[in-house]
């Protein structure tokens, strides 16, 4: 079972989580766009196909998981290394 976290940890927690997870999303639509040849993923696109949007937002479930564990992690180190030593 997980500690609490402190406020300042959540703080860090977040910022990490929201700067890893916009960075993640710029390399997975790059990527996504050279492998597929356009942002077919797109949801006003009436041409997407239905197997192309759900791959698009299964790898981008992964991907956000794995931002916001490694996030998490991170914070934890960020907190030990700001906190005085006692």
């Amino acid at each position: 079972m997980a500690k609490d976290q402190s406020t300042t940890e959540k703080l860090v927690t977040m910022g990490l989580s929201l700067a890893a997870g916009w960075v993640a999303h710029k390399i997975v639509e790059k990527v996504w766009d050279k492998a597929t040849g356009g942002l077919s993923h797109d949801l006003d696109d009436d041409d997407a196909q239905v197997a192309s949007v759900i791959t698009f937002a299964a790898v981008s479930a992964v991907v956000a998981s794995l931002t916001q564990v490694m996030a998490r992690k991170s914070s934890h180190k960020v907190v030990a290394r700001l906190s005085p030593k006692k």
